[in-house]
C-alpha cells in the first residue's frame, strides 16, 4: 500500500483491513483507553516521494497496532531504503516499532543495513532509530561497518538516506586484514575521532588525534603512525595522516617525525613528499621524502639523503634502511665527511650496518673509493719517529 503522506496515513491504511478481521466499531462510540491491538498477520508500508519514487518499504509476517498510541510493533521487519528510484539498503532486524504512524522508526536485535550497490558494505548494529523524513538512520548500540578486508566500529553512525554520507562519532576505529579469517586479531587498526565518510565516492575525512598501528599475530606493536587528523579514500585504499606526523619503530627505537604522510593500506605502504627527520638513538637521517614498506621492513630515503652521527656526516642522493636485517644502503654522490683529521670519502654506493647506539659502520664492497685526509702539521720539537699516527681510515 502506498502511503502519500506521513500523518494519519499509517493508521488509515491499517484500518482498511479491520473488516476483514472482525468488523467495524461505530465511528461515534468512544475509543476505549486501553483498547486492544490489533493483530495482523502481515504488514506491508511504503513510502514514496513527492515525485512519485520510492523512498522506503517495510513488510513483517506479524505486526500490532495500538490505535490509541499510533504505534506498529513488528517481528522480523524487512525493508528496502531507495535513491533516485533504486533500491540501496536492505535493512532487518528482530523487531520494529513504527512511532507517531511513521514518524519515528525504531528497529532493535541485530539490526542489519546491507549496502546493494558499490562496495557492498554491511552496516550492523543492536539498535537503530529511523526518522524517515529527515532520511536519517542513526545506529546507536555497538554500530561496525564491514567489507571483505575491514571493520569500522564507533560510538554512534548516522546514515543520510540522500547522500550516501555515514558520520561515526566517538572513538572511530578501522581494523584490517590481510585474509578472510575474522577470528584472529587484524593485522592494522587506525583510531580517530569524528569522521566523515562517503559511501558513494570513498572520501573519509576525520579529527584527531589519530593513532595507526601494525601487529604482528602476538599483538606486538611493529610500527605505530601518529597525526593530527586524516583524510583520504577508502576506495583507492590511501589515507593521508596530517602533520605533524610521527612513525615509531618500537624494536628499533626509531622515530621518524615527517610533514603530511600517505597511508596505501592495501599495499602496507607508508610514504610522503614532504622534508621528515629520523632518529635511531644518537643516528639522525634527514631526506626530502620517503618511502617505507612494512612488508618488506625498508625505509628509501627519496632525494637529499643525509646520515648524521657523532664524528661523521654522510651525504648521497638517496638511502635504504631495512630496519630487520640492519642493512644501510647510500648510493649517488656519497660523500662522508669525518671530524677526525678532516677526512672526505667520495663514492657511487657505500654500504652499511646498524650497530650499537644506532651507530652505522659503512664499507665499500667492490666500488671505487676516493678519500682525502689533512694531516696536522708537526709540532715543534717533535720528531718523526715522536708524530702521532692517524687512526686507520673506516667507512
Amino acid at each position: 500500500m502506498a502511503l502519500p503522506s506521513r500523518h494519519g496515513w499509517l493508521a488509515s491504511c491499517l484500518l482498511a483491513g479491520l473488516p476483514l478481521l472482525g468488523g467495524c466499531a461505530d465511528a461515534e462510540a468512544p475509543v476505549a483507553l486501553e483498547a486492544p491491538p490489533f493483530v495482523f498477520r502481515s504488514l506491508e508500508l511504503e513510502q514514496k516521494s513527492s515525485d512519485g519514487q520510492r523512498d522506503w518499504t517495510l513488510s513483517s509476517p506479524e505486526a500490532r497496532y495500538e490505535l490509541n498510541k499510533r504505534l506498529v510493533r513488528a517481528r522480523k521487519p524487512v525493508g528496502l531504503l531507495f535513491r533516485n528510484g533504486k533500491p540501496s539498503f536492505r535493512i532487518q532486524s528482530d523487531l520494529a516499532q513504527v512511532i507517531n504512524d511513521g514518524e519515528k522508526i525504531l528497529l532493535e536485535g541485530n539490526v542489519k543495513l546491507q549496502q546493494l550497490t558499490g562496495a557492498k558494505l554491511l552496516i550492523q548494529g543492536d539498535r537503530l532509530r529511523w526518522r524517515p523524513e529527515q532520511g536519517e538512520l542513526t545506529m546507536e548500540q555497538r554500530p561496525r561497518a564491514t567489507d571483505r578486508e575491514s571493520r569500522i566500529s564507533s560510538r554512534t553512525a548516522v546514515l543520510q538516506q540522500t547522500t550516501n554520507e555515514l558520520t561515526l562519532t566517538g572513538t572511530v576505529q578501522l581494523d584490517r586484514w590481510s585474509g578472510a579469517d575474522r577470528t584472529i586479531p587484524p593485522d592494522s587498526s587506525l583510531r580517530s575521532g569524528k569522521a566523515q565518510w562517503n559511501l558513494d565516492s570513498g572520501q573519509l575525512k576525520a579529527n584527531g588525534p589519530v593513532l595507526g598501528q601494525r601487529r604482528d599475530q602476538e599483538g606486538t606493536v611493529l610500527e605505530q603512525l601518529e597525526g593530527q587528523s586524516l583524510n583520504g579514500n577508502t576506495l583507492k585504499g590511501e589515507i593521508t595522516v596530517l602533520s605533524p606526523v610521527t612513525l615509531r619503530i618500537p624494536r628499533e627505537k626509531g622515530v621518524l617525525r615527517a610533514q603530511a604522510t600517505t597511508w596505501l593500506f592495501r599495499k602496507q605502504v607508508i610514504r610522503s613528499a614532504e622534508p621528515f627527520e629520523a632518529d635511531l638513538d644518537r643516528t639522525r637521517i634527514t631526506g626530502e621524502g620517503f618511502r617505507a614498506d612494512l612488508g618488506d621492513t625498508t625505509v628509501d630515503v627519496e632525494g637529499a639523503c643525509e646520515i648524521r652521527q657523532p664524528g661523521e656526516v654522510l651525504k648521497a642522493e638517496r638511502c635504504r634502511w631495512n630496519w630487520s636485517s640492519e642493512a644501510v644502503l647510500a648510493e649517488g654522490q656519497v660523500r662522508v665527511r669525518r671530524d677526525e683529521n678532516d677526512q672526505v670519502t667520495r663514492a657511487t654506493r657505500l654500504e652499511g650496518t646498524v650497530g650499537k647506539e644506532g651507530r652505522i659502520s659503512f664499507t665499500a664492497p667492490g666500488s671505487l673509493v676516493e678519500s682525502e685526509i689533512r694531516i696536522p702539521a708537526e709540532g715543534r720539537g717533535g720528531t718523526p719517529g715522536s708524530r702521532r699516527q692517524p687512526n686507520p681510515v673506516s667507512f
